[in-house]
């Protein structure tokens, strides 16, 4: 009885362990504990961010325009999905190194797969200015898509404040170029043919472009297409000499004249005008002594002609300056019209007073006019008129010692 009372128990003990082990086992082998588990660890939430950020900004830098002006954003979802792939390795069994692997490189690829699969296969990613300035040179990019075609030809419709003002039906276009990012075509447009105006935050150039089964829509950049002069503004500055400098004993003297110009965008305030480095025009300036007869010229300086910021005139064999001047209009829209001979107090070269047909003292005009040809112009001509006063200073003794060029109002 005891021998057998003992071994019952024994039996029982044994029994109740086996299926305490067997529940203990059931319990771990459990999938949706043990994943619960893993995702409740920080290395899994970690992963997880991670890859979903890299999936987001796949989807951002598989857009074609970011492609072009951003082209090394392609890193930032390799690197968000390089940083989900270690966390995930952490955490899982190292046996699944292959499959993270293969999950981190389809979330890279499913935007740019998703991407080829839109019919709009064509963006319009940029444009640019030829080397002359004649023509606006659109960047269109294929996206590699597998049901769009981009066809031969493009409708292309251009607006100016809401108003079409220029079209073809049957524009020549095809993607027939290939650079590190994808394929491409150039889509060049003379910008004589559709000018209008000025471009600016109210008034905007618009191009509809439709070629196979992309239909887009493109707003060229405002700078490009600034040509018309709608501001002219001019400046006569007296260079100052001192003692040797001058006649009869004088402290002060006005040795030469420095003359400038301004053609451009309208200002505002006191502000000078705005540069328009891409436009042509032509400017007249001419300082008259106390009206603007033709008998009454003091200095007729040569008629300057710009051309997409580079102007030119006839230097009279260095009597007004080298005859040439670059990048008018990148910095502003100053025109200085040289002299002969430089003054670094005023900065820029002068005129002097003995080469003016007329030197007296009194009143004096300086008239800048600038015009241009269709289709930049906006009426027949510009002028500026300015005055000013060239005096003798206070007498010392009897005797004048300084001389003035002054600035008025009028003459």
């Amino acid at each position: 009885m005891t021998d057998g009372g003992l071994l019952a128990k024994a039996i029982e003990q044994k029994t109740d362990e086996v299926i305490e082990a067997d529940i203990q086992f059931s319990s771990d082998s459990n999938p949706s504990t043990s994943f619960l588990n893993l995702f409740n660890s920080n290395s899994m939430r970690l992963g997880s961010l991670l890859a979903l950020l890299g999936l987001i900004s796949g989807f951002i830098t598989s857009i074609p325009e970011y492609q072009q002006d951003y082209s090394y954003a392609i890193f930032l979802p390799i690197l968000f999905l390089s940083g989900s792939f270690f966390f995930l390795w952490t955490t899982f069994d190292r046996k699944k190194t292959s499959s993270i692997a293969v999950f981190c490189v389809l979330l890279l690829a499913t935007p740019y797969a998703i991407t080829s699969l839109d019919s709009s296969s064509l963006t319009i990613v940029d444009d640019d200015l030829s080397d002359d300035s004649t023509q606006i040179v659109l960047k269109i990019r294929e996206s590699g898509s597998l049901f769009g075609s981009s066809g031969n030809s493009a409708d292309v419709t251009i607006s100016y404040d809401g108003a079409n003002v220029w079209s073809d039906s049957k524009f020549p276009f095809s993607v027939d170029r290939e650079d590190g990012i994808g394929s491409y075509g150039l889509l060049p447009l003379n910008i004589a043919d559709f000018y209008s105006g000025n471009a600016d935050e109210n008034n905007k150039y618009v191009i509809n472009f439709v070629s196979g089964d992309s239909d887009l829509t493109y707003t060229l950049t405002d700078s490009s297409l600034q040509r018309t002069v709608t501001d002219v503004q001019g400046d006569a500055i007296g260079s100052i000499g001192f003692d040797n400098d001058c006649d009869n004993g004088k402290d002060t003297c006005i040795v030469g004249i420095g003359l400038r110009t301004w053609s451009g965008l309208e200002s505002i305030g006191s502000n000078r005008p705005g540069g328009t480095p891409h436009s042509d025009y032509n400017v007249k300036a001419t300082l008259y002594y106390e009206n603007t007869d033709s008998s009454s010229v003091s200095i007729d300086y040569p008629e300057v002609n710009v051309v997409n910021g580079d102007a030119s005139w006839d230097s009279m064999n260095g009597i007004y300056g080298s005859g040439s001047l670059a990048n008018v209009g990148d910095y502003g829209s100053e025109l200085p019209l040289d002299g002969s001979v430089e003054d670094v107090s005023i900065g820029m070269q002068y005129i002097p007073v003995d080469e003016m047909q007329i030197n007296d003292y009194g009143c004096y005009i300086f008239e800048v006019m600038t015009s241009q040809q269709d289709p930049w112009q906006s009426s027949d001509s510009l002028t500026s008129l300015t005055y000013y006063e060239y005096t003798e200073g206070e007498v010392d003794n009897g005797d004048p010692s300084e001389e003035y060029w002054e600035q008025v109002n009028s003459c």
